[in-house]
């Protein structure tokens, strides 16, 4: 059966604008201006093709990984307002950029801070923000076992490393607490551990 969905497995492609004029946008800004700091608009396929004048999102830059549901899920977007002045600025990874090219230490996203589970198979998604840098980016995951919230004591373990998405699905060990932390690498080295982001199953 042919693949539809040529993005599941489709090779990385890391398109990024500079990130030092990108952070010279502010909101507010003008069109003309944008254009000015950081040239033409990527024309892209997934977001009709030929870039108009009148388009609400400039789009300059993306980060296309293997196996996400949707092609441009991680974008660089400018969105001007009626006035076309820029009301919004969007980036992969929630504002914070790599000043050296090193990968940033990861930011959590999913589960929420001591999250309570009551679902059977404990099946556990993980996701944090993207790392800034130089790509490619590989995280490796470390998830570990405790008794409580409180408890000092976590029995922790490599579950993953080389993983190229910033997400991991993975079936947790018991009804009990956890937690789990993620790092990031790329061809100039790894950045620090994240903070542990803690949860607990219940059944």
């Amino acid at each position: 059966m042919r693949n539809t969905f040529p993005h599941f497995n489709a090779k990385p492609e890391f398109v990024q604008p500079d990130y030092s004029k990108w952070d010279e946008v502010e909101i507010g800004m003008s069109r003309d201006e944008v254009v000015e700091l950081l040239g033409p608009p990527l024309e892209d396929e997934y977001h009709g093709g030929k870039v108009s004048v009148s388009d609400p999102y400039y789009t300059y830059g993306y980060l296309q990984m293997p196996l996400l549901p949707h092609p441009r899920t991680y974008e660089f977007e400018i969105g001007f307002d009626d006035n076309d002045n820029v009301f919004a600025k969007i980036d992969p990874f929630n504002g914070r950029f790599s000043p050296d090219g090193l990968p940033t230490v990861p930011e959590m996203i999913i589960p929420t801070e001591r999250a309570i589970f009551s679902h059977y198979p404990r099946i556990l998604d993980c996701r944090w923000f993207p790392s800034s840098g130089v790509f490619p980016i590989t995280y490796t995951v470390e998830c570990g076992f405790g008794e409580s919230f409180e408890s000092e004591c976590f029995t922790d373990e490599e579950i993953e490393s080389g993983l190229e998405i910033p997400f991991l699905i993975a079936t947790f060990g018991g009804a009990n607490t956890g937690r789990y932390r993620v790092k990031a690498k790329n061809e100039l080295g790894e950045s620090d551990w994240s903070d542990y982001r803690y949860f607990r199953f219940t059944v």
